[in-house]
């Protein structure tokens, strides 16, 4: 078996690789050097804005009784004016940030930060009689939250509004602080995200993860990840950022 990299004093390992795509890879970086930590962006994904016609892309259609996001990466797409005065109902907290920022006036958030949370606060908000939801999303992504709203008997009008392409190598910055033994963390905000990572990774930058913590969002993230390779992978105790920060904690 190959010889493990020595492994640096602790006090060198400040690097937190962000993996994160913008917008919220910014939010990120200032959030994680406000604790302490040295922050690098290491994004493994792209998105490409597909927006939305005037009408939500349905001129001929009676307007929704609500808008449904289930990431923040749609909200650039869908602050239209004859959108914005309709209830918007957000994934998490942060999405519903960047919606009120964006011009949306009536917006509530799932509690528990889930496409599930979403889903069930939905139906317990709104009514299937009062007109169809428009759902927008990434391509590729929603389609459980759209049937499971179809089977309630909504109307769902599902739009894309963005499109996910994956990085395939790592930015050279993270990939030397990785090989220089001097990150102590990764942030992996979804398990598309930490499938990328990986396949970015060349043998020697594997053997380097022994010890470096790896922040998940999400136990499907989790799974993504051998932790063997690891020297821990660890579960925010909420899937949103903040969740992120705490599981990371300050540099002491």
């Amino acid at each position: 078996m190959p010889n493990r990299p020595h492994a640096p004093p602790l006090r060198d390992r400040a690097g937190v690789l962000v993996t994160r795509p913008p917008p919220g890879l910014a939010e990120t970086m200032e959030a994680t050097a406000a604790q302490g930590w040295r922050p690098v962006a290491a994004p493994m994904l792209d998105i490409v804005s597909c927006p939305l016609a005037p009408g939500g892309a349905a001129p001929a259609a009676a307007p929704p009784q609500a808008v449904v996001v289930t990431s923040s990466q749609a909200i650039s797409a869908i602050a239209l004016p004859d959108l914005v005065n309709i209830p918007c109902y957000a994934v998490g907290a942060a999405t519903a940030r960047r919606a009120r920022a964006a011009g949306f006036v009536h917006v509530q958030v799932a509690p528990e930060g889930t496409a599930e949370g979403l889903g069930r606060m939905l139906l317990a908000c709104v009514v299937p009689s009062a007109g169809a939801l428009l759902l927008a999303m990434g391509r590729g992504y929603g389609m459980d939250l759209a049937r499971g709203l179809r089977d309630a008997g909504f109307r769902v009008r599902r739009r894309v509004v963005y499109r996910v392409t994956r990085r395939r190598r790592l930015d050279a910055r993270a990939g030397e602080m990785l090989r220089r033994g001097q990150a102590g963390a990764v942030l992996f905000y979804s398990p598309r995200t930490a499938q990328a990572f990986m396949e970015a990774l060349t043998p020697a930058l594997r053997m380097a993860l022994a010890q470096v913590r790896a922040i998940v969002i999400s136990a499907r993230t989790a799974h993504v990840l051998d932790a063997a390779q690891w020297k821990s992978v660890e579960v925010a105790p909420t899937p949103d950022s903040a969740g992120m920060l705490a599981c990371l904690g300050a540099r002491g």
